[in-house]
């Protein structure tokens, strides 16, 4: 009984801390990120979901692959 209780405690506190860094990472991050991408381009009306996520994932793809490129060009 006392089990039980203490798993569905260790149960809730991963599905917040699982909702915490999805909204840090998804909200913030990419989303974020998308839309300070898009702003100029969309000055009257807000882009949409899907624009800010393609264009948010996008812009983090780039950052990636430049500090990879940096990093090999670096060592050679």
């Amino acid at each position: 009984m006392a089990l039980d209780a203490l798993a569905e405690v260790a149960g809730a506190a991963l599905r917040l801390f699982g909702r915490i860094v999805f909204e840090v990472v998804v909200e913030w991050l990419i989303y974020g990120t998308g839309r300070l991408v898009l702003w100029p381009f969309y000055r009257r009306k807000p882009p949409g979901d899907s624009a800010c996520l393609l264009a948010g994932v996008g812009f983090w793809l780039l950052v990636l692959f430049l500090v990879a490129l940096s990093k090999t060009g670096l060592s050679a």
